[in-house]
Parts: C-alpha cells; sequence; structure tokens
C-alpha cells in the first residue's frame, strides 16, 4: 500500500549516480583513513607512556644507586655509634637509618638475603670459592650487599660461595677407614 501523502522519488540520472558512488566511495577511504589514523595515534599514546615510564623508572634507579653508598655509610656509623656512650647520638644514627631505610623500601628498594641461597650469577658476582660441607654453589658470605629495585637487580652482591670440598673430603676419609 502506497501512501499518498509520501513523495515520490524523482529518478536519478546516470550522471548523478556516478557521482554518488564516487562520492560514496571517498567516504569509505577516508573513513578507513580515519579510523587507521585513530588506532595510530591510540597506539602512539600508550608507546610514549611507556616510554615516559621507562625514562621515569631509570631515573629512580640511577638516584637508588646514587643513594646506596650513603645508606650504606649510615649503616656503618650505627654500628659504630654502639661504641660510642652518648645515647642520644646512637639513636639519632638509628633515627636516620630507619627512616631512610623505610622510604627505600616503599620506593621499591629491596635487600637481597642470601645467605645459604644457590649462586646465580644474573644476581651475584662470587669474589672467592670456600671449603664447606655445604653444596657447591652455595652462598656462604656476603662480601658486599646486593639490592634490587622493583624486582630488577640493582646492584649485584659480591659474595663467596662454597666450592664443596670439605664435604667430599670428609667422604674420602670416612671411605679410606
Amino acid at each position: 500500500m502506497v501512501d499518498g501523502n509520501a513523495p515520490t522519488e524523482a529518478p536519478v540520472p546516470e550522471e548523478d549516480s556516478g557521482k554518488e558512488d564516487s562520492l560514496s566511495a571517498k567516504l569509505a577511504v577516508l573513513s578507513d583513513q580515519l579510523l587507521r589514523l585513530q588506532a595510530e595515534f591510540d597506539n602512539y599514546k600508550k608507546r610514549t607512556a611507556k616510554e615516559k615510564e621507562a625514562v621515569s623508572l631509570a631515573a629512580e634507579a640511577k638516584m637508588m644507586q646514587r643513594m646506596l653508598p650513603i645508606y650504606e655509610e649510615i649503616s656503618i656509623a650505627e654500628k659504630e655509634a654502639q661504641k660510642i656512650p652518648d645515647q642520644a647520638v646512637r639513636k639519632g644514627i638509628a633515627l636516620v637509618l630507619s627512616k631512610l631505610r623505610s622510604s627505600f623500601e616503599k620506593d621499591g628498594l629491596q635487600e637481597m638475603k642470601l645467605v645459604g641461597e644457590k649462586f646465580d650469577p644474573f644476581r651475584h658476582e662470587a669474589a672467592m670459592h670456600e671449603l664447606s660441607d655445604q653444596p657447591e654453589g652455595t652462598i656462604m658470605n656476603v662480601i658486599k650487599k646486593g639490592y634490587l629495585f622493583r624486582g630488577e637487580v640493582l646492584r649485584h652482591a659480591i659474595v663467596s660461595i662454597s666450592s664443596g670440598k670439605k664435604a667430599e673430603e670428609n667422604a674420602k676419609k670416612e671411605g679410606e677407614k
């Protein structure tokens, strides 16, 4: 049923139909380009945000590396202050060290706990081997502390590791008896 009030479409001349198809094709191309440009811009924003975060993290790590010697000197001062009879000085140094340690931990710095762990060349530097009853490659002593910053090695720990030979020597001695 046809509504008598509805306007009727006039037949479109052949020439106008070609223009319409051409405009539709151009619109499709431009729409596609717009979508690609929007996606490219979104990727750019994500990439620059990641780069900004990486630069910020690198700057923080560098600052932590600069602060580590100061932190360690204060730690040594705290141990040496135990020899001083002035309790106020000891408490003051302990307070400074405690606040510095707390601040570092909040920012993501962790001291590596190593004695008894297995040697890991990605986290540790072996300075010497020790004869020991411990299995070969077990960390025996920490010569210089190592630190992690947000899960990444900030400074490798310098350690001495077990050569495991003492256990072998004891086994040989018992075998000879």
